[in-house]
């Protein structure tokens, strides 16, 4: 197997677990404050990853003028991003975060013209919007409520967010690997988090699961949708250019719907099966090879 298409597969994997993470975050984020959820897993995530690291020697590479890049990837990517994902989705439902997030592979896209001066061709472009729009026919149409405008801002911030993390870190990469990248960024984002996190707990009657299966819900969002998907999709972006990558965001959605119908018993229509079809003929277009080039430091 290619480098490229192991990039692919570990950008996919990381997709399908966030998908997952829909799920698996349910019960929690009815009982938990979303800080104080985030802060466990930037916290737990950074005691794993962080040590391994140190003891692979790729904290010691950093240089500092990097530092800034570093604290900017934890600050937007783990403490912003993630925080305003769990805010936006908690107030605008989940069906319309999903298809708010599906439109970070165009600012992905976009970033990376502009900052990585990648080249986008137009068959990419086209493979994206057909990708969207099978995500568009998949969520179907939300319901509106009061706070579903804040919610989409709040949502859109995140996404806007995500999409900068994931061109920070492909700079990044070009000299440290995918673990130290991952380790700091997520530190930093534990740090940033912690006061809002020591607020809310204060101020919440229930802040910590009580049960041993709400204890394992955490551990599974921590270690699994964060350290290990956080480290596949930054290792991916060392093999794949952000256009070609980023569009394996798009089975978040698919896989979320699918996971709700086999674990939720929620309904899966002709549409969903329509929605996801689309969904994958234009990730399979866009990540057909082409003649390019990315810089693969080693790992």
């Amino acid at each position: 197997m290619s480098n490229t298409s192991k990039g692919l597969l570990a950008l996919a994997l990381a997709s399908a677990i966030w998908g997952g993470m829909y799920v698996a975050s349910d019960a929690l984020m009815h009982t938990m404050p979303p800080f104080v959820l985030l802060e466990l897993r930037e916290g737990i995530s950074a005691a794993i990853l962080l040590p391994l690291a140190f003891k692979t020697g790729g904290i010691r590479l950093i240089k500092r003028f990097e530092l800034p890049s570093f604290v900017a990837a934890g600050v937007v990517g783990f403490a912003g991003s993630v925080g305003f994902q769990f805010f936006g989705t908690d107030l605008a439902g989940a069906a319309l975060g999903s298809l708010v997030t599906a439109s970070a592979p165009v600012l992905i896209a976009i970033l990376g013209v502009v900052v990585l001066k990648e080249s986008v061709p137009l068959r990419r472009w086209a493979s994206i919007a057909l990708a969207l729009i099978g995500v568009v026919v998949i969520v179907g149409s939300p319901g509106v409520g009061k706070n579903v405008t804040r919610g989409v801002t709040l949502l859109l911030i995140a996404a806007f967010a995500w999409s900068i993390y994931t061109i920070i870190s492909a700079k990044l990469l070009e000299n440290h690997s995918a673990l130290t990248v991952v380790s700091v960024a997520c530190t930093i984002g534990a740090l940033t988090s912690a006061p809002f996190a020591a607020f809310s707990f204060a101020h919440s009657p229930h802040p910590l699961p009580s049960s041993l299966p709400g204890w394992l819900e955490v551990a599974y969002v921590s270690l699994i949708g964060m350290a290990l998907a956080f480290f596949l999709w930054i290792w991916g972006f060392k093999h794949v250019t952000a256009s070609r990558g980023g569009v394996m965001l798009l089975f978040q959605p698919l896989v979320g719907v699918i996971l709700g119908g086999v674990l939720l018993g929620e309904q899966i229509t002709l549409g969903t099966i329509f929605g996801g079809t689309l969904l994958c003929i234009g990730v399979a277009l866009a990540v057909i090879s082409s003649k390019e080039v990315i810089s693969t430091a080693s790992t």
